[in-house]
């Protein structure tokens, strides 16, 4: 061999040598000079070679005697191990002292036989030599970062804002961890007023309604939006002795009252009287209910009266805000329809559970024509295949599970619908569960009976059951199985020099690796402690096992770190082919296996002829 080669020409007779795409050399402060092939792309070619030929650096068998072998790691080198680079290393030594790396890269992991081992350990030496003479320059230091500019000082807080609405407040009084004055207060308050447990009625002088909360709404069935502004009189009529009343019965005609409104209305809206009664026409059809109010002198409305209203007799037990309130604590959703697909009970979790807004599913109102939910293949329910609504129409029970999107989550939902009898007519009642929880916890006892509990990859009897059904496909498709069987070399000095912490930390990862490097549709399974197994599907006739192995050695090859320690794990592997669906499962894993240890053998009285 040549002694008086220049440093890029002993870089390229190692490339040649070893058939590689570059060869690289790399000094303990980290220099690279690297002679890199036509055949690499140019476009970061320069740059993968030297991040590759750091990463050697740290490498456990940087500073032995030997050769070694590495790749570029998972999180750093490309998606797909075919397209990522690997290498085959030789530390440099002069005169006892470590002068730094030579390398040979590849696309695929560099097998070398005898004579270019001998070889690139030869021109390390020669390496060392002209690396001791004519030391390659080191990185100039990188200039020192100019001082960040000093932060701006930010602009004082705003003060909170102002009360929302025109109108202006002399103070707000808050508790502790109460909103504060401004927009959020405001939303807090109709959060309380849509949440009392009596419909509330505002009502100005002039008889105009000026606010209503989501219990009235309930209770009458009637539009919130659409009783806004209207007058009291179009909704409300006094209750008599006899029924129905009317304004006449209060000594006057509503039709040009103006001013004297007031007066008239007091009677009806302005008692603190539990026995008062009024008659409110909503969605249903007249309905007495139980008046409480009182007269307000509103600094922004003027005069008005407040009045709580109350379901009473046969619609307080059906339509009562008590039982409202109990049925909104109930965390399955319940709903229920009269003949004519009128809702007669409806709960908060009702409308939550079919992604309803908070003012649809309203007592008195029509079933809500479109909803949220879709069937177990992802398409809308419509109308019609509701389980309410074919229950009734059907007269049997109908079970479905269906599915509602709430954001990024899937949510699963039982529903339960049964007929029911309301008076002379049909109806039908639907009780509606999350049951999301339940499903996963199925999906993750599954997962846990068929998958090993440390890597998450299969178990054998998930392979088992995989590899039957690649193995009876054969017949009739063609094609061929290979099965790859992995042992991890000297893991058991791991755990005993780092401990079982580190050692499942190594499975793991080799299990990760292992799914890189292989196709979706292939398992990958711990089938023992440190044992692994491929199965990979191919749809020609001749087995392309050896490309499987040369992925998955090239995976396994690049240094494990974890935190400040980094460990090079090798494996021995073995591989077998079917082409037919003569073999079973355990015969074909039975013959992996004893390939693997023909090869572990194989590699065990191996001498590698490395100077000492």
């Amino acid at each position: 061999m040549p002694t008086d080669l220049s440093i890029d020409a002993t870089l390229r007779l190692a490339r040649d040598l070893c058939l590689g795409v570059a060869a690289f050399c790399v000094t303990p402060g980290g220099t690279v000079l690297s002679e890199i092939s036509d055949v690499m792309p140019p476009d970061d070619a320069e740059q993968r070679v030297a991040a590759l030929a750091r990463s050697c650096l740290a490498h456990p068998g940087a500073h032995g005697r030997g050769l070694f072998w590495s790749a570029e790691a998972d999180e750093t080198g490309p998606s797909h191990p075919d397209s990522s680079l690997a290498c085959v290393v030789a530390p440099i030594w002069s005169a006892e002292q470590w002068r730094g790396l030579l390398g040979v890269v590849d696309v695929w992991l560099p097998e070398l036989d005898h004579e270019q081992r001998d070889g690139l350990l030869g021109l390390a030496a020669q390496l060392a030599a002209q690396l001791a003479a004519e030391p390659a320059p080191e990185p100039a230091a990188e200039p020192a970062a100019e001082p960040a500019a000093e932060p701006a000082a930010e602009p004082p807080a705003e003060p909170p804002p102002p009360w929302s609405g025109g109108m202006e407040r002399d103070r707000a009084v808050v508790a502790p961890g109460s909103p504060a004055p401004g927009a959020g207060a405001e939303r807090f308050v109709d959060e309380v007023l849509d949440n009392l447990p009596d419909g509330l009625l505002v009502t100005r002088a002039d008889g105009r309604i000026v606010l209503v909360n989501r219990t009235f709404s309930t209770l009458t069935g009637l539009d919130m939006d659409a009783v806004l502004g209207e007058d009291v009189t179009a909704v409300v009529e006094p209750a008599t002795a006899n029924g129905v009343g009317s304004w006449e019965d209060l000594g006057t005609s509503h039709e040009g009252l103006g001013p004297v409104v007031g007066p008239v209305l007091e009677p009806l809206l302005g008692r603190a009287d539990p026995s008062a009664t009024l008659v409110i026409d909503g969605a249903g059809g007249p309905r007495t209910f139980r008046a409480d109010g009182r007269r307000l002198e509103s600094r922004f409305a003027g005069d008005c009266f407040v009045t709580l209203v109350q379901a009473v007799g046969e619609q307080a037990e059906l339509h009562g805000s008590r039982i409202q309130q109990l049925l909104d604590h109930i965390e399955d959703g319940i709903v229920c329809t009269d003949a004519h697909g009128t809702v007669l009970i409806a709960n908060r979790a009702a409308r939550a559970l079919q992604g309803l807004a908070h003012d649809q599913l309203a007592v008195g109102q029509p079933f809500p024509a479109v909803t949220a939910l879709r069937t177990a293949q992802d398409q809308p329910v419509v109308v019609d295949d509701h389980p309410l609504q074919r229950s009734m129409r059907e007269g049997v029970p109908i079970d479905e599970d269906l599915l509602l999107h709430e954001g990024d989550r899937l949510v699963h939902v039982a529903v339960s619908a049964r007929p029911l009898r309301i008076e002379d007519g049909a109806g039908a009642i639907a009780v509606l569960r999350d049951v999301t929880a339940d499903r996963e916890r199925q999906e993750h006892l599954t997962h846990y009976a068929l998958h090993d509990p440390l890597t998450g990859v299969a178990n054998r009897y998930l392979l088992d059951d995989a590899l039957g059904r690649m193995l009876d496909g054969l017949v009739r498709r063609g094609g061929s199985v290979s099965l790859v069987y992995l042992d991890l070399d000297n893991f058991k000095a791991i755990n005993d020099e780092h401990g079982h912490e580190v050692g499942d930390e190594v499975l793991r990862a080799v299990a990760r690796r292992l799914e890189r490097a292989v196709r979706g549709e292939d398992v990958v399974a711990r089938i023992g402690g440190d044992e692994f197994v491929v199965a990979h599907l191919s749809g020609e006739r001749l087995s392309d096992g050896d490309t499987v192995v040369a992925r998955i050695r090239k995976v396994l090859s690049a240094p494990y770190r974890f935190g400040d320690l980094a460990l090079d794990v090798r494996a021995s592997v073995g591989w077998v082919s079917a082409s037919s669906g003569g073999d079973t499962p355990q015969a074909l894993i039975s013959r992996a296996d004893r390939a693997m240890y023909q090869q572990k053998a194989a590699r065990r009285t191996q001498v590698d002829r490395i100077p000492a």
